[in-house]
């Protein structure tokens, strides 16, 4: 597996745990949002942030993207 794939499957872990959400209620989410581009858009950046931080990242990135 490629770095960047890792990460996403690392960001996905740490938001279900965060989160409390099983792995099928994380996979959804990041479909329906379209997680997965926003992490590849911005993983340079991303990459290098804590947990907390990617966790908050993600939930602005789902708030813009569904008001």
């Amino acid at each position: 597996m490629s770095k960047k794939t890792d990460f996403l499957i690392y960001c996905m872990e740490r938001y279900r745990y965060f989160k409390g959400l099983s792995g099928e209620e994380a996979a959804r989410l990041f479909d329906r949002y379209d997680i997965y581009s926003f992490l590849m858009k911005y993983y340079e950046s991303l990459h290098t942030m804590g947990d907390r931080c990617i966790v908050e990242d993600i939930d602005g990135y789902i708030a813009s993207v569904s008001s």
